[in-house]
C-alpha cells in the first residue's frame, strides 16, 4: 500500500523524535559516521589528486624534432603545417634558430655564462619543432612516422624522452588501479562501521519494533523511520566530514603553493568545495540508508 503524504510526514516526525529521544546513541552514530566519512573522503580526495597529477604528467612530455641546419625558416613553417595535419598530433610549435639564440643569451645573462661570447656571434642552433601528441600512448607511433617514413628528410634528429614517458604512463596506471581498490576498500569499511553503530540503535529499540509488529504495522512502516534516521546521520555526518576535508585540503594547497616543484605546477585545479560537499553528503545518505536496512533486517523476521 503506497504511503500518503500525511503518513510520510508522520514517519519523518517519528524519526526526528527518535533521534532526540535516543540522544546518546544518535550522537554515537553521528560521530562514527563523521569520522568514517572523514577518513574515506580525505583518502579518496588525496587519491584523486595523486591520480590527477599522474594523468597530467605524461602530457607534459613532448616530441622535439630538430631540423637540418640548411633548412630555411619558410620550409620549417611548411613542415610544421604538414606535421600538424598528422592525426595523432595536437599542436606543433616552431622554435626558430633566432628564437633559440635569444633564449640562450637570456640564460647567459641570468646565469652569468659566456656561451654567446665563446661562439663569437655564430648561431649554431637549427630550427626546432616542439610537437604535442593528443594521447601520450601514441607518442611512439608519431616518433616512428617522423623518423622512419621518409616523408620528412629535413628532420635531422627526434627526441622524445621515451623512457621517462613510459615510467609516467606506468605510474598513472598504478595510481588508477591501486587507488580505485583502496577507495572501494575504504568505502566498504565505512559501511561496516556505520552498520554496526546503527545496529546498536536498533537493538536498543527492539522492544519498540516488536510492539509495532504486534499492533499490525507493516515492515515498510517500521523500516522507514530507521532508514530516515540512517539517512539523517549520513547526510549530516557527510556535511561535517566534507567541511573537514575541504579545510584540510585548502590549507595543504596553500602550503603546496609556497613550494617550488614541477609536481605542484603541473597539478590540475582541485575539486570545488561544493563538489566535495555534495559528493560526501550523497555518499553519506546512501551508506546510512544501506547500513540501516542491513541492521534492521533480522529484527523484521516475524514469528
Amino acid at each position: 500500500m503506497p504511503l500518503s503524504l500525511s503518513s510520510l510526514g508522520f514517519l519523518v516526525e517519528e524519526a526526528l523524535k527518535s533521534i532526540r529521544r535516543n540522544g546518546l546513541m544518535s550522537l554515537a552514530a553521528f560521530t562514527t559516521v563523521t569520522m568514517a566519512l572523514t577518513v574515506f573522503g580525505g583518502s579518496a580526495y588525496a587519491l584523486y589528486r595523486v591520480h590527477q597529477v599522474a594523468q597530467a604528467l605524461p602530457h607534459q612530455f613532448q616530441v622535439s624534432a630538430f631540423l637540418r641546419t640548411e633548412v630555411s625558416e619558410a620550409r620549417a613553417r611548411e613542415l610544421a603545417d604538414a606535421i600538424r595535419a598528422i592525426r595523432d598530433v595536437a599542436t606543433v610549435t616552431l622554435i626558430t634558430k633566432d628564437q633559440a639564440w635569444a633564449e640562450m643569451e637570456r640564460e647567459d645573462r641570468v646565469t652569468g655564462g659566456h656561451i654567446a661570447d665563446a661562439l663569437a656571434g655564430e648561431n649554431p642552433y637549427p630550427h626546432r619543432l616542439d610537437i604535442q601528441v593528443r594521447e601520450p600512448e601514441r607518442t611512439a607511433k608519431v616518433v616512428a612516422e617522423l623518423r622512419g617514413s621518409g616523408r620528412y628528410p629535413e628532420i635531422d634528429e627526434v627526441r622524445d624522452a621515451r623512457d621517462a614517458l613510459d615510467r609516467a604512463l606506468a605510474a598513472a596506471r598504478l595510481v588508477r588501479n591501486v587507488g580505485g581498490l583502496l577507495a572501494l576498500a575504504l568505502l566498504g569499511a565505512t559501511l561496516v562501521v556505520i552498520q554496526n553503530t546503527i545496529r546498536l540503535t536498533v537493538i536498543a529499540r527492539r522492544r519498540e519494533i516488536r510492539v509495532m509488529q504486534l499492533v499490525g504495522a507493516t515492515d515498510t512502516f517500521i523500516r522507514l523511520p530507521l532508514l530516515l534516521e540512517g539517512a539523517f546521520h549520513g547526510v549530516v555526518g557527510g556535511l561535517v566530514a566534507a567541511g573537514i576535508v575541504v579545510l584540510v585540503a585548502r590549507e595543504l594547497g596553500r602550503y603546496a603553493a609556497t613550494v617550488s616543484s614541477p609536481l605542484t605546477s603541473m597539478a590540475p585545479p582541485a575539486l570545488g568545495a561544493l563538489t566535495v560537499v555534495g559528493a560526501l553528503m550523497a555518499i553519506g545518505m546512501l551508506v546510512g540508508c544501506v547500513a540501516s536496512s542491513l541492521s534492521i533486517r533480522r529484527f523484521l523476521v516475524r514469528t
